[in-house]
């Protein structure tokens, strides 16, 4: 296998790769190193150490048939892999319950929660979670694989900004919004440097590259614009949302602004539609300008918009369908309790869910234009 074809040619991409590599290594160091005094940090003596079953001494449990879970007791002895006492074989109690089924077999891997008691060497111990991060780990790399060997650079390129990505929301953005950072202006900073070095990454240092970063940061604009024209004619203030309520605590004990999380977390979920419009439209015209030097701004901006009339209608029914999706098992609620129209219609889930499918499509339906303006101009003549 030739690895040089999979590496930069040029001395600017290689800078680039290089700073942003860095910035990610910084990112990650501060994400890891930023903690607050608060949840299981203000817990003294907790652990949460990974261990494997070597046996299970009783097994008291069944199926519920109702629910389709094993439920009961187990006594296990599990040999600790992480922590402390990294080594050691200590026995546990795992009680399965709905909400927490962790059925354990010889050899599995678990999360156990670990207390040490100060000033003695006891401790209390219990099941926690299955152990997954060594899946997680496995299945993105192989995933990474699949697209190096599918799409060879392009591919690699690609999973290089979905990393970036992965690392300026978990890092960055998280532990700055929790440490008091005005969540809307930092989530809109974060998405323009996502946007600008997966771009990068992907695309090369080119004009296209460049038409789609403006474009995309074009339809960032218009989604901040529909955010807030919709939220004030739908009375969502992005405080009175359900889940706010499980967050009124960590609202009193940290300087989390929980108003403007919603406009946070749709505009996360809509960021990579809104890339893919204009980047799907900046490279029509410059693949087209290629074929046809001579042809006009007017003619590339047609031929822009005929292609993003087929992609908008594709794209903003698997948006609103996305977002649907996400809020499936709550319209099932809705009907299985018999709401009636008028008031399900009223809810405040459902004006969120019209907030989120709208304002997200209607931001990537006027990215098309405006990246079509943008790519026609640059490549044509006018």
């Amino acid at each position: 296998m030739d690895i040089k074809k999979y590496l930069p040619k040029n001395t600017r991409e290689v800078f680039f790769f290089f700073v942003t590599t860095i910035l990610m290594a910084i990112m990650i160091w501060y994400g890891r190193s930023n903690h607050i005094d608060f949840g299981f940090n203000s817990l003294v003596g907790v652990t949460f150490p990974t261990g494997r079953v070597v046996e299970v001494i009783t097994d008291e449990t069944d199926i519920d048939y109702e629910t389709g879970l094993r439920m009961g007791r187990q006594m296990l002895l599990v040999e600790l892999r992480t922590g402390q006492r990294r080594g050691e074989v200590v026995e546990v109690q795992n009680t399965l319950f709905i909400g927490n089924s962790v059925y354990a077999e010889v050899g599995s891997r678990l999360v156990l929660y670990f207390e040490q008691f100060e000033e003695s060497d006891s401790y209390f111990v219990r099941v926690h979670s299955f152990e997954r991060a060594t899946a997680i780990y496995v299945i993105t790399l192989l995933f990474i694989g699949l697209l190096g060997a599918v799409f060879g650079k392009a591919g690699l390129r690609s999973a290089y900004g979905l990393i970036f990505s992965f690392v300026v929301i978990i890092f960055l953005l998280i532990p700055t919004i929790v440490s008091g950072a005005p969540p809307a202006m930092l989530t809109i900073v974060s998405a323009l440097l996502i946007v600008t070095v997966s771009l990068l990454s992907v695309m090369g240092f080119e004009r296209k590259t460049y038409v789609s970063i403006v474009g995309t940061i074009i339809g960032i604009g218009f989604y901040a614009l529909f955010y807030a024209l919709i939220s004030s004619a739908l009375n969502i203030t992005g405080a009175n949302v359900p889940e706010m309520a499980s967050l009124v605590v960590i609202g009193f004990n940290t300087n989390v602004r929980l108003g403007e999380l919603l406009f946070c977390g749709i505009l996360i979920a809509s960021l990579g539609a809104v890339m893919d419009v204009s980047v799907s439209i900046a490279s029509v015209t410059a693949e087209l300008s290629e074929t046809s030097p001579d042809a006009k701004s007017k003619t590339l901006f047609r031929s822009g918009m005929k292609i993003g009339r087929d992609l908008i209608g594709s794209s903003s029914n698997t948006l609103i369908l996305a977002f649907t999706g996400s809020f499936f098992i709550a319209l099932i609620l809705y009907r299985t309790n018999n709401f009636p129209y008028d008031m399900l219609i009223n809810q405040i889930d459902i004006g969120i869910e019209v907030l989120r499918a709208i304002s997200a499509s209607a931001a990537m339906v006027l990215t098309a234009p405006a990246t079509a303006v943008i790519g026609s101009h640059i490549y044509g003549k006018r």
